[in-house]
């Protein structure tokens, strides 16, 4: 049997985890550059305009305010993107689990959705940022560049979408276009307004991203890279326009062009993880008669890779300290340790290897599955401590629900019935059964076909416990990245079925025991069922992309 997705190398993992790290820093020590090299205005006039609201506005010389608020925060993205493509199989395994049938049109339509709430507002004489002529220029460079880098990758790396349609899916322009959108309303109306408009943008376009993958149009991989592009994109738009405009039609500065996380420790963020730990089951372990096929044998136990988890997670804090929050994740495991020769059929199936006469013509084994993928959901209090303005340690406690999804194979027979005689004989003190299958090729009867599942494994939804650390790096414009450690215990009943003879329903003209004819087939041909309860902890080590508020 072979694996349908390649296993997680732990080169790949720390070369991963490596790239999050190291952008991150690099991110923060060249937005904090960028600042003290454009400087800021510092003379301004103080107006009220017809709702109450503070208007500012310049009075002296327009001077290096080139995108002062200008964030490299879209660099990462694109390194995460390009990094999980060698991951991006084993990704796409959760989403074929859980949402497999899933086709939505609307994230064609929510990709422009923050686009259009900004030049709404602007049309209405709500006053942002920049003059109308101001943004039509900054915000149609912005898209202009986004769809000129889109389009120059998707045609040099050519790469073959999910479903198989084109040769055109690194990176998402859908997503590139969602998070070029809310880098706009987040620059217009998030920075000098109110965060909500950068919250409610930045959502639209994870919406947007999330449904790429689960209409199963794009790799996640895809997803991560449009979303940098879209921000960095955005980010050279506005700078253009400020080149080009310097001081005229600026209307409104930033609330609070530098990110303090004293003042702002409520966030709103997108992450994902690597699996610090691997686990085994052994399925065999509460099943007495199959351990006696099994005995010396080496493959006994599924074991569990380290996981990818991705999530978003949000917290809005009471005070600089406390706060609220929850978070949603997903973590796919991948799982080795067997292959054709541990799942084989055994004992009596063992004895039909030399029946060639047309009776089993084929028994086929197809991996439909070989993800362990958990979805889990969980709220609860954050803390927050911050060291300084630009750096803050944080910790969690959350209680919630997992659901789990787990391995499936399925089999396929096909052959001739024929005559069917079990018997069960003693052999050294224990009960062993045997199988004859009577006459021979010129016995067979009509052609069967049988398929069914073959072998499973899955879990019951349970509570989940987590908890963790994290260091957060303030950037610019709200935007921060943040690394974590997060510990998630749950503790549930694992069932594992195993039914390798199953198909001696079909293939059966007439079925004997001990020489007295079996009516009710069921009670003696069975899956193999078994239950073990299990606890699991997984350590995570993780980066995220916050908008803090």
């Amino acid at each position: 049997m072979h694996h349908a997705n390649s296993i997680i190398k732990h080169k790949n993992c720390r070369a991963l985890v490596s790239f999050m790290f190291l952008f991150t820093a690099a991110n923060c020590l060249a937005t904090t550059s960028l600042t003290d090299s454009l400087g800021r205005i510092t003379e301004e006039t103080s107006l009220t305009d017809s709702m109450g609201n503070a208007v500012h506005h310049n009075t002296q010389e327009y001077r290096y305010r080139v995108n002062a608020s200008m964030s490299l925060a879209g660099l990462p993205w694109i390194v995460a993107g390009i990094a999980l493509r060698s991951e991006k199989r084993n990704i796409r395994e959760v989403r074929n689990k859980f949402q497999l049938n899933f086709h939505q049109s609307a994230d064609n339509y929510i990709q422009y959705a923050p686009l259009l709430l900004t030049t709404g507002l602007k049309v209405a004489g709500v006053e942002g940022r920049s003059s109308l002529k101001r943004y039509a220029v900054s915000s149609a460079a912005s898209l202009i560049i986004m769809a000129t880098l889109v389009e120059t990758m998707k045609y040099s790396v050519r790469e073959l979408r999910p479903d198989g349609s084109t040769n055109n899916s690194f990176p998402s322009g859908h997503t590139a276009t969602a998070f070029s959108a809310a880098t706009i309303l987040h620059k217009e109306y998030g920075m000098t307004r109110s965060p909500w408009y950068s919250i409610a943008g930045y959502m639209l376009a994870t919406a947007t991203g999330c449904m790429r993958v689960l209409n199963n149009r794009h790799w996640a991989s895809d997803t991560f890279a449009g979303a940098g592009i879209g921000i960095l994109s955005t980010e050279m738009g506005y700078t253009l326009g400020d080149l080009l405009f310097k001081n005229k039609g600026l209307l409104r500065h930033d609330r609070d062009d530098e990110l303090d996380l004293y003042k702002y420790p409520s966030f709103f963020n997108v992450q994902m993880g690597i699996g610090l730990s691997e686990r085994h089951l052994d399925f065999m372990e509460h099943l007495p008669g199959l351990n006696e096929y099994y005995h010396g044998q080496k493959k006994r136990k599924i074991k569990l890779s380290r996981g990818i988890a991705v999530g978003v997670e949000s917290a809005y804090f009471l005070n600089r300290y406390i706060g609220l929050g929850g978070r949603l994740m997903i973590t796919s495991r991948n799982v080795k340790g067997y292959d054709k020769d541990a799942l084989h059929p055994i004992g009596i199936l063992n004895q039909l290897a030399s029946v060639n006469a047309g009776f089993l013509d084929s028994y086929t084994l197809t991996v439909e599955s070989n993800h362990m993928a958990e979805f889990n959901w969980s709220g609860g209090v954050y803390f927050n401590f911050p060291i300084s303005k630009r750096f803050a340690l944080g910790s969690k406690l959350l209680v919630g629900r997992s659901y789990l999804d787990g391995i499936a194979v399925t089999a396929e027979v096909k052959g001739h019935q024929r005559d069917i005689a079990f018997e069960y004989d003693p052999q050294h003190g224990k009960t062993v059964p045997t199988l004859e299958i009577k006459g021979n090729g010129k016995d067979n009867g009509k052609p069967y076909y049988s398929k069914w599942n073959f072998f499973q494994v899955g879990g019951d939804n349970a509570t989940i416990i987590g908890t963790g650390l994290s260091a957060t790096f303030a950037c610019k414009s709200r935007m921060a990245w943040k690394v974590f450690l997060d510990y998630n215990f749950v503790r549930r009943t694992y069932r594992s079925t195993y039914a390798p003879t199953l198909f001696l329903k079909d293939a059966g003209r007439s079925i004997t025991l001990n020489g007295q004819t079996i009516n009710n087939i069921s009670d003696y041909i069975a899956p193999y069922v078994a239950s073990q309860k299990k606890s699991v902890s997984q350590p995570i080590l993780g980066a995220a992309f916050s908008f803090c508020f």
